[in-house]
């Protein structure tokens, strides 16, 4: 099938992008897929060749923020240690969920009462775990691997929940809750997460135009503030007294 776009953006991806907006205003488990299409600007035919339950949507959402990660992870030094690379990619992944962090928030609450979607955000953290390891350019071979991806995906979840809450301007919460969960980590596991690949840029697994721009949110009658935006740094941040 033939991804149609509209400003460069997918269809595929204007609609998860659609969704989890909705949901921040109206909840996620009931949310009808006709509401869906029209808050996308979809008919809902159309939307129908790219999703058939929000489970999908959902599935395509993360999809979606994986590419925004890699897109935005660079090459980085040579010398750069695979823990501020790892540290990097995942702070550039909570700047991809930023502008939907009212969506996210309500879908997490749900999911006690969505097991399908529950289901769909399990199968998917390992394929988000493998690609956190590709764009912090890290080798994910040896038979440690299963172990560090485990650990790996304790670390993010950590600091999931920290980022959910964190209004401040530069995410310093976030940061400083993944710089402690990551310092622990590598204790746990003795050591690095896992040997550096060449510096090299990093590309997601889609077409190239599939990852920019965002998708555009419709005009609504009331401005809104818009929402803080992450400021990443290399710098360490203080752990929290």
């Amino acid at each position: 099938m033939v991804e149609m776009k509209k400003n460069g953006v997918s269809e595929a991806d204007i609609i998860a992008a659609a969704a989890v907006r909705l949901a921040g205003e109206r909840g996620w488990r009931n949310l009808p897929l006709d509401d869906i299409a029209a808050e996308a600007g979809i008919k809902p035919g159309t939307m129908m060749r790219h999703y058939l339950c929000r489970p999908e949507i959902l599935d395509g959402f993360e999809r979606m923020i994986d590419r925004r990660m890699l897109a935005g992870a660079a090459a980085g030094d040579v010398d750069d240690k695979p823990r501020d690379r790892l540290f990097d990619i995942i702070m550039e992944r909570f700047a991809a969920l930023l502008p939907y962090r009212d969506g996210v928030r309500r879908i997490t609450r749900e999911l006690p009462f969505d097991p399908a979607s529950g289901m769909v955000l399990a199968a998917s953290m390992p394929r988000s775990l493998a690609r956190m390891f590709a764009g912090a350019r890290l080798s994910l071979d040896g038979p440690t691997m299963p172990l560090k991806l485990a650990v790996l995906g304790a670390v993010y979840l950590a600091t999931f929940r920290v980022w959910l809450a964190d209004e401040s301007q530069d995410l310093g919460k976030t940061m400083a809750t993944l710089d402690k969960q990551l310092d622990r980590s590598m204790s746990l596991i003795g050591g690095t997460f896992g040997r550096s690949k060449p510096s090299e840029p990093v590309h997601s697994d889609g077409p190239p135009d599939v990852v920019a721009p965002e998708p555009p949110a419709p005009a609504a009658p009331a401005q809104k503030a818009p929402a803080p935006k992450a400021t990443r740094t290399r710098k360490r941040p203080a752990a929290p007294k």
